[in-house]
């Protein structure tokens, strides 16, 4: 997974909108039009940086520590890093 991927889909879904107001509107559709396309990049896995980004609690509200973990492995995969292990990607 990439930076990016949620614009990706957001650019699909307008192009599939946008067709389908074409088509609605009577308008003859080829496959060469704008609403087909969107920009991409694709950079070598050698020339890319990942960067650590980063979330911020600020407060858990009336949840212990463990309740807050607990409610988040409702939705993510949690884990202790081992000792001294780094937290960047």
């Amino acid at each position: 997974m990439a930076d990016g991927h949620h614009r990706t889909a957001s650019a699909y879904n307008v192009g599939k909108m946008r067709k389908q107001a074409a088509i609605d509107a009577g308008l003859e559709v080829k496959g060469d039009e704008a609403f087909n396309f969107f920009m991409t990049l694709i950079v070598p896995g050698t020339e890319l940086k990942c960067f650590e980004y980063n979330r911020l609690v600020k407060t858990l509200e009336a949840y212990s520590p463990e309740q807050f973990l607990e409610r988040m492995r409702e939705n993510f995969e949690i884990s202790e890093l081992p000792e001294g292990a780094s937290t960047r990607p």
